[in-house]
């Protein structure tokens, strides 16, 4: 059902996208865009480009408005839109639930009005994107409180192709624990630095908060890991070690 839907809509996208290639359109259509723009402007129009577009407007005006109404005859936005409100207004009441064809319906309906609000157009503008996005990377280069199970270098799996995990079961628990650690690390960074917090400047122990939230995760996943003792032992000798450098200085 769903899948009978997806296929009318990519049989009339390509119909749209078939609208992106010159050869869709009549020879009427081509020679006027040949006639319009025999070539691109010169290296001297292009300096004074604002007197070149207002000097080829007014010398092609009538040209541009024949090419615009003939592009909208043979492009036929308003009769494919109405092939897309006919799909849709014609779901079979017997084969869609009512909330399924309501959902899809809303969501057609309302797109505009959720494009126009999720995807401000801005492309043409040097402001840019209206809201600001972040992006923080949970990675184990950026892990960096386990000192000797830090980096890239840590992981087992990146062996052979980065299919040698596939080939051992103590491989894949040595990448499973590093993993969760590592992004214990950098969400704890994460939260700190959205909220704010300087590790050195605040009376929050950030190292502490990480070494407690270490020590539990190999508390839990020590009885599952059986591949995995020495491993183990070794986080938790790392673990008991942080924060001692700091309280020696």
């Amino acid at each position: 059902m769903v899948d009978r839907l997806k296929r009318e809509f990519y049989v009339r996208l390509d119909a749209l996208r078939r609208r992106e290639r010159a050869d869709f359109y009549s020879h009427e259509v081509r020679d006027l865009v040949a006639d319009i723009f025999p070539g691109a402007p010169s290296a001297s129009e292009i300096k004074h480009l604002d007197v070149y577009a207002r000097t080829f407007v007014e010398q092609n005006a009538d040209k541009l408005d024949r090419l615009v109404e003939q592009l909208a005859h043979e492009i036929g936005l308003n009769a494919r839109t109405r092939e897309l409100d006919d799909l849709l207004a014609s779901l079979d009441p017997a084969l869609w639930h009512p909330e399924a064809r309501r959902e899809v319906l809303i969501n057609y309906l309302g797109f505009p009005f959720w494009d126009v609000l999720t995807f401000p157009i801005t492309s043409a503008r040097e402001l840019g994107e209206l809201n600001e996005i972040l992006i923080d990377r949970i990675s184990p280069q950026d892990a960096r409180a386990l000192k000797g199970f830090d980096g890239i270098q840590s992981l087992k799996g990146i062996g052979f192709g980065h299919f040698a995990a596939f080939l051992s079961r103590s491989y894949r628990e040595n990448d499973y624990l590093l993993g969760r650690l590592h992004a214990l690390d950098r969400l704890i960074d994460i939260v700190c630095d959205a909220a704010g917090i300087d590790a050195a400047g605040t009376r929050i122990d950030v190292l502490a908060l990480k070494k407690r939230a270490f020590a539990r995760i190999l508390d839990v996943e020590e009885k599952h890991l059986t591949h995995s003792t020495e491993l183990i032992a070794a986080l938790r000798r790392c673990v008991g070690a942080i924060g001692g450098m700091r309280r020696a200085n």
